[in-house]
């Protein structure tokens, strides 16, 4: 299995979509810390900074683009039979790919980290205080590390959910387009979501609310009023529907037709 992995790797790295999909991010990162930089009014920089300059959002897309492509491309060109000629099982191809999959999120997640931190360091060492202390009690970098690991969570949750559906279908446009609609109905109708969970108590436990995790680990009392969850619950739930979504597409995958 570890030879599909790297082989799967391998792929990734020669594919020119990576590499251009990494300058993106770069360039977005530093053209917006500059424009920070020099319209502090417009745009604050501390709020981009905790946004790590929208390099989450970026690496969202291209995740979400990748996990989707990473099932639907073995089915789409039939590469998926000479991989099973070689006498490789279906459950083994499906965990290599899961395990490509959370090795290149940690490449672009450890990168919009890393380079947020040194245009922070460049560009506003004066203004963002790394050992001030923030609402939760955190310090900023404290704070910083914490939101991203709570993202990274609920990353994978959209990517699970985005590979249960890759393994529905046989397009990938589905799939990239219900991981991306998910993403912004969360960030979009929260005030809905937060009716229909006063509404209906059991509602709370949909995996949409599970989203919110990274928010209200930073603002508990804002955000608990709406979700009625505990942090350690939607750390749970995150993992439980994970795992859930993983599932079904490993079991999917392993009946699907070639």
């Amino acid at each position: 299995m570890l030879t599909l992995v790297r082989q799967e790797l391998f792929k990734l790295i020669k594919k020119r979509s990576t590499w251009i999909t990494t300058i993106i991010m770069l360039v977005t990162q530093i053209g917006l810390a500059i424009w920070a930089k020099t319209t502090p009014k417009v745009l604050d920089p501390r709020a981009v900074f905790d946004q790590q300059f929208f390099g989450v959002v970026w690496y969202l897309f291209f995740l979400i683009a990748a996990a989707a492509s990473i099932i639907t491309m073995e089915f789409q060109y039939g590469t998926i039979k000479e991989v099973l000629y070689r006498k490789y099982y279906r459950g083994e191809i499906m965990v290599s790919k899961w395990l490509t999959l959370f090795i290149y999120s940690l490449y672009w997640v450890v990168l919009s980290w890393v380079v947020s931190m040194l245009l922070r360091a460049v560009l506003f060492a004066d203004k963002i205080d790394l050992g001030a202390k923030v609402a939760n009690g955190n310090t900023v970098l404290m704070d910083s590390i914490q939101q991203t690991a709570a993202s990274f969570l609920t990353l994978w949750l959209l990517l699970s959910l985005v590979l249960l559906l890759a393994n529905l279908f046989k397009n990938s446009a589905v799939a990239v387009s219900v991981g991306i609609v998910g993403y912004f109905v969360t960030q979009t109708l929260a005030s809905i979501l937060t009716m229909l969970i006063h509404k209906w108590a059991w509602l709370k436990w949909n995996p949409l609310t599970m989203l919110f995790y990274p928010s209200q680990l930073s603002s508990y009392d804002m955000y608990h009023a709406m979700t009625k969850l505990t942090n350690v619950q939607m750390f749970c739930g995150n993992v439980v529907y994970i795992a859930i979504f993983l599932g079904l597409g490993y079991w999917i995958f392993k009946k699907r037709s070639v």
